[in-house]
């Protein structure tokens, strides 16, 4: 129709290696004008949409900066060309030739450059960018070598020689992440149940919707079509189609029914629960084939969410993943693009351990590779015989714990293969505990040996590196360096549970570069997260209004890729029925929070859930 278009598409991988076409969402900014015979490229991952010309051909067209962490659109610095190339490197916008819009009729030998990030600051503080308005060419340009003149405009880059960026620092950009390799976190044994030479059809079926742009393919059972299995005798419509490993349907089940962030509420009878004792056995069973099958300490890729201990207080999971997307291929769901990483402590303390423990186990025998689960000290026999965990399957699976095939000896003896640690891009290391005394390098920890047994009082260095990774936590402030006695968690004094300050773990990020920051759970924090050692580590935790006695918040850490670590954040909510086991509460009160000036204060308006 004559017109310039002004939409922005990408091509989208699901995890399961399929591509499609999805328009841009947009959150915050307005996308670029309609334009033509423009040019666009990547500087790390912001899109940027370069020149052109519009319905005004005689108008210069500000650069439109798409940042595909954010979803949010700027508009920088015109170039003042069409039919022009550009490309980028480091934080640099580089670009050359092209067409004047004041005199279009012969074409340019201009070579330009502009710092991307400084322009973008300069946008959003309200600095003028004259080349939008039309300033002339020669204010926003150097021809020729990019040292011969000066730019006049902040934002433009002096100079570029190559060896440092325009800031003075070395131009030491970080490579742009490579795709997603399944060798990073091992996968469990093949998925579909194959012998060789089988040759049998796929049970699910991609289907390409021609008037939906923005999902072009779904999947679909292969026998939800309707005429595809006609020919075939009814009572055998499923022959020669290739079984799923798991598909006896628990862990679909348990995803189905308790997967539910904006609508879940616990079950009308507190005694009872919706798998038996024989599928919770078989849940364990199946979590447990892929845990072996994984490293002890996982090797995952950014972007991911983490978060801190749950101990059993579903509804809390259930409102993070309602405000910040669950890991489902649903509407509000993101596991297509996203990695989860769940650091320990689910059961315990809490009235809906069995809750939490069965839909983590269930995520992770679906998505293998994307849900990450390692061990907390409450994933240990000794510990969550006596805060709560083995009474709920007692009296909710109608079991006899002492039963070596008991559900809650199979959940322990899945929690001996977790993984106790994971390394996000080489550059962050998550602990449910800490570092203590002992442990001085991720070599260490690869090496543990699973089933991984804690012992109660530890004799070897082995037994106590186990205890320092599940029990440790950081001296009171930075001010306090060492290794010094942690008489919260040890109050005989045995010196077995220690606090570590922050020259440990300055120290720990030297010896085991290129690591630069330490995230790790394990204590209860009032704002949900906390930074500690120059910002070096940072503990996050989950759980709101921990056990009715803190009124802190909960959080989870979104690791973008960029590496930028970005605290998403819940309060309180008032609530109608029991969240906490009132015996185990009254018995063993919870670990006091690290120590704040104040209390957070209940938020009784949180929309979106009801309380209970």
């Amino acid at each position: 129709e004559n017109k310039s278009l002004k939409d922005t598409w990408g091509l989208r991988q699901h995890r399961d290696g399929r591509w499609d076409w999805v328009e841009a969402p947009t959150k915050r900014g307005p996308p670029p004008e309609p334009r033509f015979q423009h040019s666009c490229t990547f500087v790390d991952s912001k899109l940027l949409i370069i020149g052109g010309r519009g319905p005004e051909v005689s108008k210069p067209l500000p650069t439109a900066v798409y940042d595909t962490e954010t979803c949010e659109w700027h508009n920088i610095a015109s170039v003042q060309r069409f039919r022009h190339s550009s490309w980028g490197m480091g934080g640099l916008l580089f670009s050359y030739g092209g067409f004047d819009h004041k005199n279009p009729t012969f074409p340019t030998a201009d070579l330009q450059a502009m710092d991307i990030e400084h322009a973008i600051a300069a946008s959003l503080s309200g600095v003028s960018t004259e080349g939008e308005a039309g300033a002339p060419a020669d204010d926003v340009t150097r021809t020729g070598s990019l040292g011969d003149a000066p730019a006049t405009l902040d934002m433009m880059a002096p100079t570029y020689t190559g060896g440092r960026a325009p800031n003075g620092r070395p131009a030491e950009t970080r490579p742009a992440t490579p795709p997603r390799s399944r060798a990073l976190a091992p996968a469990p044994a093949a998925r579909v149940d194959l012998t060789p030479g089988d040759v049998k059809v796929s049970p699910q079926v991609y289907v390409s919707h021609e008037k939906d742009f923005t999902h072009l393919v779904e999947k679909v059972a292969i026998e939800n079509l309707a005429e595809e299995g006609r020919k075939i005798h009814s009572a055998n419509v499923m022959a020669n189609i290739a079984r799923s490993v798991g598909d006896d349907g628990v862990h679909n089940r348990c995803i189905n029914a308790l997967l539910q962030p904006t609508t879940w509420q616990p079950d009308a009878n507190p005694n009872g629960f919706l798998l038996t004792a024989a599928e919770v056995s078989r849940l364990c069973d199946m979590t447990l084939e892929v845990l072996k099958s994984q490293e002890m300490i996982l090797r995952l890729r950014a972007p991911i969410k983490v978060y801190g201990d749950i101990h059993g207080q579903f509804l809390d999971l259930m409102r993070l993943f309602a405000r910040y997307k669950a890991p489902s291929d649903g509407e509000n769901g993101d596991i297509d693009s996203m990695d989860y990483l769940f650091l320990g402590d689910f059961v315990d303390r809490g009235a809906f351990s069995l809750e939490t423990v069965c839909l983590l186990f269930s995520l992770k025998v679906k998505y293998p590779n994307q849900i990450h689960l390692i061990r907390g000290n409450h994933e240990d026999p000794t510990i969550n015989a006596i805060y709560g965990f083995r009474d709920e399957c007692r009296r909710r699976l109608n079991e006899e714990p002492e039963d070596p095939e008991s559900c809650w000896n199979k959940f322990n003896r899945a929690f001996e293969y977790l993984p106790v640690g994971a390394v996000i891009e080489d550059k962050i290391l998550c602990l449910h505990g800490g570092i203590g005394g002992s442990v001085n390098s991720v070599a260490e920890v690869r090496a543990l040996q699973r089933p991984l047994h804690v012992a109660q009082i530890p004799q070897t260095p082995m037994e106590q590196r186990i205890t320092d990774l599940l029990w440790s936590d950081p001296s009171d402030n930075d001010s306090v360096p060492g290794v010094t006695p942690n008489e919260t968690r040890d109050p005989d004094g045995t010196g077995r549970i220690v606090k570590f300050g922050p020259d440990r773990v300055e120290e720990f990020l030297e010896k085991n570069h290129p690591l630069s920051m330490i995230i790790r759970a394990h204590e209860c924090v009032m704002d949900g997260f906390e930074r500690f050692a120059n910002g070096k580590l940072i503990t996050v935790f989950s759980a709101t209004d921990y056990c009715g006695h803190h009124k802190n918040a909960g959080a989870l850490l979104f690791v973008r890729r960029d590496l930028t670590i970005v605290p998403k954040l819940i309060y309180p909510v008032e609530r109608l029925g029991a969240m906490w086991d009132p015996q185990i509460i009254q018995q063993r009160p919870p670990t006091p929070p690290r120590p704040v000036p104040r209390a957070r204060k209940l938020n009784d308006d949180e929309p979106g859930l009801e309380p209970w």
